[in-house]
């Protein structure tokens, strides 16, 4: 038998792989003489983030391209400006991804960054509450207490009386012939809690022995600069631990500010960015108040990724700053040309032109087709207009208009004898 590990189809999956990767992680640094777990989460903090850098860097490449072009897709909204129908607004939404997909525009590759973040969010969330179900050194810590616990009918009882702890792990069937879940219940101690459970057994024994030998030790895991334990929660209490969640809102609002928001030209897009800019203002206060309820872990993993996601927004902008634009313009058309070419081969659309679909139907044209085939396949009943009473012949409708279609509806159904 396992651990408690998080179960769930995604929760417990994307749980597993980064408990794996943590316990790798601390298995190096322990070797090295550091058993901190808080050193541990920061090094997996940046692992996490260099394997999301190529995407952070596509999309400000992305962002400072949609800035080189910005007077061509200012020449489209002006051509657009005062035409607020449908079909209108659908050309000028297609003439403007078309211009971004010929110069390699791609505005939502960097959503990954954010999207990304909450699993793992939550994923480490899960194994911070129980680190010595991931993490094998941290298991190997409670083991002797465990079996000592074990053999001692006593101290197992008195391990009872922490009813509130077993209740929130979900524990049915306490037995002590079961070692996992006896430290199931030690990993959710403190200092005090360890205190508290030697003078239930009377201060002597060989639990409380096995307590002695290594209660410094787990301590020293889960300890962190200042005594912060990142087992628990920080509260509001304003202890050392307070800090984290401070330094999680100050660097979430430096790293949401690092980059400026740019016009996309897309009114759609825009308009969605707008909304997502007065979003970013609540998002760190937001973060701060997560990190004062999760484990402080959790807290040192959110803040130590806000601030590497600073220095890496800065850093990429300082790059494209006195990068050639002219030289990366050029590559990015040309890549994109050999893209779109494959794209139409294949018969592919885009994850634009999917969404734009699924928001308003097929583009004017292929409407305009699936309309007459509409009108060829049904039997409508009789529909009349003051303005279809007219079929004088001299009067013309404009192609694709609600009068004409009304007009070939009529024709249809008296063709058909106006029967159903």
């Amino acid at each position: 038998m396992f651990l408690t590990q998080a179960d769930g189809l995604i929760m417990g999956p994307i749980s597993k792989l980064l408990g794996l990767l943590l316990n790798g992680i601390y298995e190096l640094s322990s070797n090295l003489g550091i058993v901190s777990i808080g050193a541990s989460i920061i090094i997996f903090t940046i692992a996490v983030r260099l394997c999301l850098l190529p995407s952070m860097f596509k999309q400000t490449r992305s962002s400072k391209i949609q800035q080189f072009i910005q007077s061509e897709i200012n020449k489209i909204n002006k051509k657009y400006r005062n035409k607020k129908d449908q079909e209108s607004m659908l050309k000028q939404q297609a003439e403007v991804r078309e211009l971004q997909d010929k110069y390699g525009v791609n505005l939502t590759g960097g959503c990954l960054v954010s999207i990304i973040q909450m699993p793992i969010f939550f994923a480490l969330y899960n194994v911070i509450q129980n680190i010595p179900a991931y993490v094998t050194k941290v298991k190997d810590l409670y083991i002797p207490i465990a079996n000592a616990i074990k053999n001692d009918t006593t101290a197992f009882e008195k391990l009872g009386e922490y009813k509130e702890t077993i209740a929130s792990l979900k524990i049915i069937n306490m037995n002590n012939s079961n070692t996992n879940t006896i430290i199931d219940v030690l990993a959710k101690f403190d200092n005090d809690s360890w205190d508290a459970y030697k003078e239930l057994l009377g201060g002597n024994g060989a639990v409380v022995d096995a307590i002695n030998a290594n209660m410094d030790k787990i301590s020293d895991v889960y300890s962190f600069i200042g005594g912060i334990n990142l087992a628990a929660a920080p509260g509001f209490a304003l202890t050392a631990a307070f800090i984290i969640p401070i330094l999680s809102l100050v660097f979430q609002y430096m790293s949401l500010n690092a980059t400026p928001m740019q016009s996309s030209g897309d009114p759609t897009a825009d308009a969605t960015m707008k909304s997502m800019k007065t979003m970013m203002k609540v998002f760190p206060l937001m973060s701060f108040f997560v990190t004062v309820n999760v484990p402080a872990g959790v807290g040192l993993y959110w803040a130590t990724g806000s601030l590497l996601s600073f220095v890496t927004s800065k850093s990429i902008h300082a790059y494209f700053k006195h990068a050639d634009m002219d030289k990366i313009v050029e590559k990015s058309k040309e890549k994109a040309a050999k893209k779109i070419e494959k794209r139409k081969a294949a018969g592919k659309k885009t994850f634009a032109e999917k969404m734009a679909e699924a928001a308003y139907g097929q583009q004017p044209q292929q409407e305009s087709n699936a309309s007459r085939s509409n009108i060829t396949n049904s039997k409508l009943k009789s529909y009349t207009s003051s303005t279809m009473k007219t079929q004088s012949g001299t009067v013309k409708y404009r192609e694709g208009s609600l009068a004409a279609k009304a007009n070939a509806l009529q024709k249809f159904n008296d063709n058909n004898g106006g029967k159903n």
